[in-house]
């Protein structure tokens, strides 16, 4: 690995695989080289039946910005979909196999965490959060969706109601106002408390049986599972869709000029 993800083991018996973002520099954007990497540590962390929780983290002052911006450019102007199709299917095998481990992932979030970020922290089972966290879902901005399970797994958090308001806005919204709407589960007022109240969690977690976690959690899956299937795939097909828009390209400065206002005046 290079220094994008870092996997580092703590708690009795290192059963508890702590997952860093780690591109402090650029506010853990995420890009194919950190989702590469990514695979790989949730690959070793389902392996090992040592571990008994995971926790996901990002590095500096953000959980994540979301996208790397270079990589979005990129995809916006490719002259045809293989560059998309190939990246999408890359981020969501990778967010499916976090969903996926049978150890439970708790996220800790602070600073922003924002498009793809929120995206990934939505494949975890529990998601805390400082107050200082600001969150949402802005694609709609640059004129396309969500899609590597945001919209999916939004609902699925929040609400149709909900979900349809933060996708169709792309607003940004403060923790508190996350937890209110049950997108984050607990908010605490600043990082000692976030790393305390993980701490607690994984505690109580890891006491109890591996099986009967395991099992619960793909039982709380299940429910949805089939529709949610056919969402997962009909993402992929509506970005296609919207990617063959020929003003895409024009529309990336009013994108990161409405993130950043979004960002410095959350609701």
């Amino acid at each position: 690995m290079t220094n994008r993800i870092q996997l580092e083991r703590s708690g009795p018996a290192a059963s508890v695989a702590n997952v860093w973002l780690d591109r402090a520099d650029k506010r853990n954007a995420l890009d194919g080289a950190m989702m590469k990497e990514l695979a790989a540590a949730l690959d070793e962390i389902g392996a090992d039946r040592s571990v008994r929780v995971v926790v996901l983290r990002g590095k500096g002052p953000a959980f994540s910005s979301g996208i790397d911006h270079t990589l979005l450019a990129e995809v916006f102007g490719a002259t045809t979909q293989s560059p998309f199709l190939h990246l999408h299917h890359q981020l969501q095998d990778v967010f499916h196999r976090m969903a996926r481990l049978h150890q439970p992932v708790i996220a800790a979030l602070h600073g922003a965490c924002v498009g793809m970020a929120l995206e990934l922290a939505l494949a975890a089972d529990l998601r805390f959060a400082t107050e200082d966290c600001v969150t949402g879902l802005p694609e709609i901005a640059f004129g396309i969706v969500p899609d590597v399970g945001g919209t999916t797994r939004l609902v699925q958090a929040v609400g149709e109601p909900r979900a349809r308001d933060l996708i169709l806005t792309g607003r940004l919204v403060r923790a508190r106002t996350a937890e209110r709407y049950g997108l984050f589960h607990e908010v605490v007022a600043d990082a000692a408390a976030l790393d305390a109240l993980v701490a607690r969690r994984v505690e109580q977690l890891a006491s109890h049986s591996q099986a009967a976690l395991g099992l619960g959690k793909a039982l709380s899956q299940a429910s949805g599972e089939s529709n949610a299937a056919t969402s997962f795939r009909f993402e992929g097909i509506v970005q296609q869709a919207l990617l063959g828009q020929p003003d895409l390209m024009s529309r990336f400065p009013a994108a990161i000029a409405f993130i950043k206002q979004q960002l410095a005046n959350p609701e």
